[in-house]
């Protein structure tokens, strides 16, 4: 995954002040706190349809035509910032300010807790370029969008942290709102009014269900969340329609 850096656009981008935010997706710990809250130069490089440019060989990803002439693969928006050493480091698409608010309710992540606890849970990994723009490696990431486990830490007052071990063992951070959902789903009425098949909804109105949701990510819907049916049918559902009981993995429903 190679881009020409001259080619994006420069924009002003005002950053989380929650130095926490900035090492969740894997600053360093004196970078993030260095950079909470200020607003600094980036560079945004807009979507790309596939098939849409001349490339070089090396230019990953790429497609090959029968003539052997390479061209752009897809490639999603992308957002660079460029330290005062010259490192780049990639940053998340939906911190941008044009990017279309999430239609979640808000939700405390972590439950009250007088010391930090850490458990182990359930993890469904997105997209490869969901994974690249917290700055977790191309070579690291083989095998996402499979179910995995992570180790989830929670301390005083709400501070939720979430690691992840890679296939060589190297331990990252990933957005604590990426985790699970758990979620009651709406009346039977409702689903079918959606689109879902009337079996499907007379089986799930109401119930409690675990979810895959990463906000911002390419592999998951703006407004909607999707379930499972049990013959693994995925169906997606109104975020508003739905009830958002807590975060994390759960047994009621395989998502």
């Amino acid at each position: 995954m190679k881009d020409n850096l001259l080619a994006g656009e420069a924009v002003e981008l005002r950053l989380p002040a929650d130095p926490l935010l900035l090492e969740e997706i894997n600053l360093p710990e004196e970078l993030a706190h260095a950079l909470a809250g200020s607003t600094v130069s980036v560079r945004a490089f807009p979507e790309e349809e596939p098939g849409t440019r001349r490339v070089e060989r090396d230019d990953f990803p790429l497609l090959v035509d029968r003539e052997g002439n390479c061209w752009n693969d897809y490639r999603p928006l992308r957002v660079y910032y460029t330290g005062s050493d010259g490192r780049i480091w990639h940053l998340p698409r939906n911190w941008l300010p044009q990017w279309p608010a999430n239609a979640e309710p808000a939700f405390d992540a972590g439950p009250g807790v007088s010391r930090e606890v850490a458990f182990v849970e359930e993890f469904q990994l997105p997209s490869v370029w969901d994974m690249w723009s917290v700055n977790i490696p191309e070579e690291r990431v083989e095998g996402v969008r499979a179910v995995t486990e992570v180790e989830v830490r929670i301390s005083p007052p709400d501070r939720v942290r979430i690691f992840w071990r890679d296939r060589i063992g190297a331990i990252w951070r990933l957005p604590h709102n990426w985790r699970k959902r758990r979620i009651q789903l709406p009346s039977e009425e409702v689903l079918t009014s959606q689109g879902i098949p009337t079996d499907v909804a007379a089986e799930f109105a109401n119930r409690i269900v675990s979810v895959n949701y990463h906000p911002g990510s390419l592999c998951c819907l703006l407004e909607h969340y999707r379930f499972r049916d049990n013959a693994d049918q995925k169906w997606p559902v109104r975020i508003t329609d739905c009830l958002l009981l807590g975060y994390g993995s759960a047994t009621e429903a395989r998502a």
